[in-house]
C-alpha cells in the first residue's frame, strides 16, 4: 500500500470513524486481496458512513468506486440517502451496481444485533468478495450494552465449525487493536469474511 498517499489522507480535515492501526491493516488486507484475485476498479459499499471519511481512502488508495449509504446527509453526503432496512434503499444501490458484484462490504449501520443481522441478510448476497463487520469488539466487555455486533459476528463464525456446513468454507479474519487497560474503549475490530482465500487465487 502507498503509506505516504495514506499518511497524507490520514491529514485530511475532518473525523475518520475508525480506529487509525485497525484502519490501516484492513485496508493493506484489501489492496493484498485484490491485487492477490487481480480485482481491478473494485465497487466498495458502505453502509453507515458518519462524517464520510473513509471514502477518499477507497478511492485514492484501491482505485475503488465507492458508493456509501446513510440515513442522515447532514454529517457526510451519501450517495444513497436512507434507510439500509428499506427496500427502496436496495433497490437504488442494486441500479447503481448495474448487475455488478460488490466486491468490498463494509457494514457499520446501527450497531443493534437484529439490524446488524438485518443488515447481511439483505446486502450480502450482492457481494462476491468481502463481507466486513465494523466495531466487532465494541460492547464486548461492558455490562450495559447499546452495541451487539460482536454477538452477530460470534454466531458467524459458529455457523462455521456447525454440521450444517454452512460458511464451512469461508475465511473469518479479525483485526484487533491490543486493549489497553485505561483505553478499552479505543479498540473496535474489524471482522472480515471472504469464500475465496488468498492462497487460491490466480497466479
Amino acid at each position: 500500500m502507498n503509506i505516504k498517499l495514506y499518511n497524507e489522507l490520514m491529514k485530511q480535515e475532518g473525523r475518520l470513524a475508525q480506529n487509525p492501526p485497525e484502519w490501516k491493516q484492513f485496508l493493506e488486507f484489501c489492496e493484498m486481496y485484490l491485487t492477490k484475485h487481480r480485482i481491478k476498479n473494485p465497487i466498495v459499499v458502505e453502509l453507515g458512513t458518519l462524517y464520510g471519511m473513509q471514502k477518499r481512502f477507497y478511492e485514492d488508495l484501491l482505485g475503488a468506486r465507492h458508493i456509501s449509504i446513510d440515513s442522515n446527509n447532514e454529517r457526510s453526503v451519501p450517495d444513497i440517502t436512507g434507510f439500509t432496512e428499506d427496500p427502496k434503499t436496495l433497490t437504488k444501490l442494486k441500479e447503481m451496481l448495474g448487475g455488478k458484484p460488490i466486491n468490498i462490504l463494509f457494514i457499520d449501520a446501527s450497531h443493534r444485533y437484529k439490524y446488524v443481522s438485518r443488515d447481511f441478510k439483505m446486502y450480502s448476497p450482492l457481494c462476491s468478495d468481502i463481507v466486513a463487520f465494523h466495531d466487532i469488539e465494541v460492547g464486548r466487555h461492558s455490562r450495559r450494552r447499546k452495541h451487539d455486533v460482536f454477538v452477530f459476528w460470534d454466531e458467524l463464525k459458529e455457523l462455521s465449525y456447525s454440521r450444517t456446513g454452512q460458511y464451512e468454507h469461508t475465511m473469518f479474519i479479525e483485526i484487533r487493536q491490543c486493549r489497553q487497560k485505561k483505553k478499552r474503549s479505543a479498540r473496535q475490530g474489524i471482522g472480515m469474511m471472504t469464500n475465496r482465500f488468498l492462497l487460491t487465487g490466480p497466479r
